[in-house]
């Protein structure tokens, strides 16, 4: 060990640095800026780094709390689950978790600025809604139009029929165009829809020119509420979810102007329909995406009767968000004959366990009297679940599947829905009163204060 005093060495160091050698200015210089960037990042990201919070979700009496929760992009989201019971539920929706016995938390990092939609997979009447950096979107509503009367004698379903415009519509078919078509106003500039059908479902209106019946559809975010208190960021043709009713005949010659509103690409697909290939409306398939702002057109004639349907084809979760709807084809000869005819649509995705895209007690009651012939088309929307359909006091027929007429057709009163699926039932009331029609599912219909999701009431009355 050397014997150099302290001092000496001190003197040493203060002589270096007076006159430093050019490595040890270069050292310097290296430090120098390193420490400044150092110093530079700190006040920079320190102040985003504090902006970060943490909330907390509770799962407790088959509640998440609070539903909706309002954050910031770059929050972070605990959900704990408080049952005593020894309940397990699992976050699916925008986010997938484990199952989550009692104790359990998932964590979650909100990195997006748009609204975010949960439920739980094993009680999926369980929604949650998580805002970032702004509420949803909203849309104006569509422009109703007055509803047509109904009758009382038995009847097939009514022709359709529509106004005639003066400007004919030439946008080429199956191509993609980012202007509005020739024929004046695009689809989202004053999206329409026409009759309440009695059941929570509204008709499409169309246009006719040059023999060819023209709708236009519109694809836009919507606050959709599907009870009383509960709204969910929905996605919507027209302002409504289930999206507008297309009814037309067997023979008919369609065209749809179809314009997207929304932030994702997307596209159309005619469920159960047999046309050209080019309008099946499958991206990268059949089709280029329908981009943001962008107006697409699909033209193609009706030929496959019965009761089909129509939706995005973009992931599940824009038609679990409610972008589909009915699609109903009137044979010319052998037509389902009722007094009462309804459209049913079972959803169970993000807007939660809905008929009509309302969950109960916020569903469309149906209505009959005694002895009345009903037809009730049930579509399974999806995007995920088999439904048990049950009707209280009465037996019905299946008639049709998937538009299909059956040539012997059955009795039962508990019908399973697949995603996709369509069928027909009918049946004659004998008792007046309130009967249930609801998914015999318990956690898809039923929750700890009654019934909720899908039900809804058939009103049978003298």
């Amino acid at each position: 060990m050397s014997d150099t005093s302290l001092p000496d060495r001190l003197g040493a160091v203060r002589r270096l640095l007076r006159n430093p050698s050019r490595p040890v200015r270069r050292l310097a210089v290296v430090l120098g800026v390193v420490i400044a960037t150092f110093i530079a990042g700190v006040a920079i990201f320190a102040p985003r780094m504090a902006m970060a919070a943490n909330h907390t979700i509770t799962i407790k009496n088959f509640t998440f709390t609070p539903e909706v929760l309002n954050v910031s992009p770059g929050d972070t989201v605990t959900f704990v689950n408080q049952e005593t019971d020894g309940t397990l539920h699992t976050i699916r929706g925008d986010f997938t978790s484990p199952d989550l016995p009692p104790g359990a938390s998932f964590t979650v990092t909100i990195t997006g600025t748009r609204s975010y939609s949960y439920f739980c997979g094993n009680h999926p009447y369980m929604l949650g809604t998580i805002n970032s950096g702004s509420a949803p979107p909203t849309t104006t509503a569509p422009t109703p139009t007055t509803a047509a009367p109904t009758t009382a004698a038995p009847t097939t379903s009514p022709p359709t029929t529509g106004p005639v415009p003066t400007t004919p519509v030439a946008t080429p078919t199956g191509t993609a165009s980012p202007t509005p078509p020739p024929s004046g106003t695009p689809p989202c500039q004053n999206p329409t829809v026409g009759a309440e059908q009695g059941d929570g479902t509204r008709l499409a209106t169309f246009e006719v020119v040059g023999g060819v019946k023209v709708f236009k559809l519109c694809m836009a975010p919507l606050n959709l509420q599907v009870s009383a208190g509960v709204i969910r960021p929905a996605l919507a043709f027209n302002g409504i979810v289930p999206g507008p009713t297309i009814k037309v005949n067997e023979g008919d010659k369609l065209r749809f102007i179809v314009q997207n509103n929304m932030t994702e690409h997307t596209a159309v697909h005619w469920h159960g329909m047999e046309l050209p290939n080019a309008q099946d409306g499958v991206p990268d398939i059949t089709q280029p995406h329908i981009m943001p702002g962008e107006i697409y057109t699909y033209e193609w004639t009706a030929k496959s009767t019965g009761t089909h349907w129509y939706h995005s084809h973009m992931g599940g979760s824009q038609v679990g968000k409610g972008l589909y709807g009915a699609l109903l084809i009137t044979p010319t000869l052998g037509d389902i004959t009722a007094d009462k005819h309804y459209t049913v649509e079972i959803g169970d995705g993000s807007n939660g366990f809905t008929l009509n895209g309302r969950s109960y007690p916020a569903t469309v009651p149906l209505s009959a009297r005694l002895n009345q012939k009903v037809h009730i088309r049930l579509i399974g929307t999806g995007p995920e679940m088999l439904h048990p359909m049950h009707l209280h006091g009465m037996p019905f027929q299946v008639v049709a599947q998937d538009g299909i007429k059956i040539t012997s057709p059955y009795t039962v009163d508990t019908l399973t829905v697949a995603p996709g699926q369509t069928f027909d039932i009918v049946f004659q009331p004998k008792e007046v009163g309130k009967w249930l029609l609801h998914c015999h599912v318990f956690s898809h219909s039923e929750g700890p204060n009654g019934m909720v999701g899908l039900v809804t009431v058939l009103d049978i009355t003298a």
